[in-house]
């Protein structure tokens, strides 16, 4: 009886600390963010999954646009986020700081580069319920801002 006592804590000991460790995961700082060119006729916008902090990544949205991207905390409030992007192609144009995240943004409003192009942080029930699927970015090619 003792043993499966001692079994059952330990058990339950480590259902709660998955738990713990699931949380933290889930609250990590990747983002989903839709980038859309904003072009007539042009191609659809992407969905990327965004690391916040990590280094600038070269990505392909489709056939016709590359961009630069990366998102960083604003040093003076961590949660104010900001999307940091260069256009690669077909267009080139120097890197801007748009906000996509923080007081005064509602998630999935569209904020506007200084060329147009269209950037959003995707609110989490729209992860779960649209059927999109997100590119990842932390094996895309590191580029400069």
């Amino acid at each position: 009886m003792g043993m499966q006592k001692t079994i059952l804590l330990a058990a339950a000991a480590l259902a709660v600390v998955g738990v713990a460790l699931a949380q933290v995961e889930a609250s990590s700082s990747t983002y989903f963010i839709d980038v859309d060119p904003a072009r007539y006729n042009g191609p659809p916008g992407q969905r990327l999954a965004v690391q916040v902090g990590d280094q600038p990544r070269h990505i392909t949205l489709n056939s016709q646009d590359e961009i630069c991207v990366q998102l960083r905390r604003a040093a003076t409030d961590s949660s104010i986020i900001s999307a940091h992007v260069r256009v690669l192609r077909p267009e080139p144009h120097a890197a801007a700081e748009v906000k996509v995240a923080g007081p005064g943004i509602s998630p999935g409003t569209f904020r506007s580069t200084p060329w147009g192009m269209l950037l959003r942080v995707v609110p989490e029930k729209k992860v779960t319920l649209e059927p999109v699927k997100a590119l990842g970015t932390s094996d895309a090619p590191v580029c400069s801002l």
